[in-house]
């Protein structure tokens, strides 16, 4: 029995030997993938436009917000704040407060924070309303039906009173949490009316962070701290001025900007209530950035990181959701052709332009034939036999045109 025991305790010695050794290459594992995490997380970070440490100090930030971490600051409360933040929400309760806590953390403490509740099916409201208690800075108005992201941007815009404006995404963040302080002193220096700063995006439940690549997204002058002036403002969304290209040139999202408020209530005033009548949940970010382009003074693009873009399966502006939502995002479309050609006929702006919008977009036109969408086709009729009887219209807009038109059964052409 005796020696029983002692083999069994051989036995467990090796046995402890084996699970050791499968311990620490475990270990071992964990630490080269963290490694490995890290080298890729810093890889996606424009080279020689950000170091080491303030790429973790970002990561930190984004993970204490996402954590719910409050960070120690002393409120600024304004009748009149410098900036507001505006949000629209709908059924964010997942993300929301994670939101608000970036903009709550930031070092620079004048603000404030208008949140539509978009008619929210969810706990949204309840999380702000109980986030409204540790931080009366926060505005809260409810829609008892849903009306849109357009509409509610608006609406926040008009509730709010700050100097300055910062749209933001209800499942967005912030990076950096001297974003408000940093702005705040360069316009003290150069007093601007749009100052667009760096987005970064991050695939959800993935944890890089890295550098939008597509064209549309990039900025042609490289975050120079240029201040461009009208004219020349008012054809950088559309216009490359290096390689004289009518092309995507600068950033059209809304969300990465500080934009003077005066600016939204002329841009409003000019695209009135067409987008009101409408259910729009995407191509407002073009429409609001072309013409509060043209109503600004001026315009600076510094490289500022400092808005995380959450990339989700299912967000309705990237339309997932079946063919009712399609169908919305094609009239969106059509809206904001709309009211780029009304733009663009009262300012006797580039034809070119629109032709070239037409043609890079030219698949929400065919959508709306192709959903039997009938009131809709009628106005597409309308809006492009408008065009083709533009005197100023060339002849390359036109034929694109017409194809359109002969796409629609039964049109009769009229040019003049």
């Amino acid at each position: 029995m005796k020696k029983i025991k002692i083999n069994k305790l051989e036995s467990n010695e090796g046995q402890i030997s084996i699970n050791n050794y499968i311990n620490k290459i475990i270990i071992c594992l964990v630490l080269v993938l963290y490694g490995l995490i890290t080298f890729l997380n810093i890889k996606y970070f424009p080279k020689n436009l950000i170091d080491k440490n303030q790429i973790r100090t970002y990561f930190k930030y984004i993970n204490d917000c996402k954590n719910h971490k409050r960070y120690k600051r002393i409120k600024i409360i304004k009748e009149n704040p410098y900036i507001s933040v505006c949000i629209p929400a709908l059924n964010m309760n997942k993300y929301i407060e994670r939101t608000i806590l970036s903009i709550i953390n930031q070092s620079f403490q004048d603000f404030e924070i208008v949140i539509i509740n978009d008619n929210s099916k969810d706990d949204t409201m309840d999380i702000i309303k109980r986030l409204q208690l540790e931080d009366n800075r926060i505005k809260l108005v409810n829609h008892i039906t849903n009306k849109g992201v357009y509409y509610s941007r608006i609406e926040a815009i008009l509730f709010s009173k700050g100097k300055y404006v910062i749209l933001m995404d209800p499942d967005d963040l912030y990076l950096n949490e001297n974003l408000f302080k940093e702005l705040y002193n360069y316009n003290f220096k150069y007093n601007l009316d749009i100052i667009e700063f760096t987005v970064f995006q991050q695939i959800e439940k993935r944890r890089s962070i890295f550098f939008p690549k597509k064209h549309y997204e990039s900025h042609y002058h490289n975050f120079s701290h240029d201040i461009i002036f009208q004219p020349d403002l008012s054809e950088i969304l559309f216009h490359n001025p290096k390689n004289n290209m009518y092309t995507h040139s600068i950033c059209r999202n809304i969300w990465n900007k500080m934009i003077r408020r005066t600016i939204f209530l002329d841009m409003h005033k000019f695209i009135g209530l067409s987008y009101f009548n409408d259910f729009v949940i995407t191509a407002d970010d073009m429409t609001m950035n072309v013409i509060s382009y043209h109503f600004a003074n001026n315009f600076s693009n510094i490289f500022l990181p400092g808005y995380m873009y959450n990339l989700r399966q299912l967000s309705m502006s990237r339309g997932e959701g079946g063919a009712l939502l399609k169908q919305v995002r094609a009239i969106n479309y059509l809206l904001y052709f709309q009211i780029l050609f009304k733009y663009i006929k009262q300012f006797k702006i580039d034809r070119r332009i629109l032709f070239n919008e037409l043609k890079n977009l030219i698949r929400y036109i065919f959508s709306i034939k192709d959903n039997n969408m009938t009131i809709y086709e009628n106005q597409t009729k309308i809006f492009l036999n408008e065009i083709l009887n533009d005197n100023l219209s060339d002849k390359k807009l036109k034929s694109i045109v017409v194809k359109l038109l002969l796409y629609f059964e039964n049109v009769d052409i009229k040019t003049k």
